[in-house]
């Protein structure tokens, strides 16, 4: 085989090197572009799902604080309704006890408190009581004695609409067996049941 022969078969092989490296080169670069705008695609999807989430996120929080401002005023609404409806209802009681204390049936009322007081105490006592029901009480003693119970009647220290305060005579044991204290207990549990009916305790 001739030198010049041999070179051109070497060019030729070289040049066919170079092509065929030129070649993969391309299908790499081109595999390398692929990927990359693959990854770039990717990239993009997780930035607008980030975005996305975090808009998510703060329509969530506004929408939150929306609903949970508007469920405040309606708390704030019902709980204004419920003391309205109770302070009604009280106010009208009221009216009703002085009507009460002021009628004939009242006294029979107060002689059956005094009795059921100083038989649940069973030991001599103090009856304390508002200046009118006190002087209907020293006038009928003898409807509410107890056997064996001394019972002493003193004007009551605090005003009172009407019924009694009976304690013994050391101040150990307290009956409070007053309209006043009944009222109070009454209001408790209005207060409390118009609560669970309204929804708000």
């Amino acid at each position: 085989m001739s030198q010049d022969k041999l070179e051109n078969q070497l060019i030729d092989k070289t040049i066919q090197q170079r092509n065929d490296l030129l070649e993969d080169a391309k299908q790499k670069a081109a595999k390398s572009l692929s990927n990359a705008e693959a990854e770039k695609l990717r990239i993009e999807d997780l930035n607008n799902k980030a975005i996305e989430n975090i808009i998510g996120s703060e329509l969530r929080a506004v929408h939150d604080r929306i609903v949970g401002g508007a469920q405040l005023q309606g708390r704030k609404v019902l709980m204004e309704a419920r003391a309205e409806v109770i302070e009604n209802v009280f106010v009208r009681t009221a009216e009703e006890i002085e009507s009460i204390v002021k009628s004939p049936e009242y006294n029979w009322y107060l002689i059956k408190l005094v009795q059921m007081s100083v038989q649940k105490l069973g030991e001599e006592c103090i009856v304390y009581a508002n200046e009118r029901d006190l002087a209907y009480l020293k006038e009928n003693m003898e409807q509410f004695a107890v056997e064996g119970v001394k019972v002493k009647l003193e004007k009551s220290p605090v005003d009172l609409v009407g019924g009694v305060t009976i304690m013994n005579l050391n101040g150990t044991k307290t009956i409070h067996n007053t309209l006043d204290s009944r009222l109070k207990e009454a209001k408790r549990r209005l207060t409390a049941t118009v609560a669970e009916k309204l929804g708000v305790i």
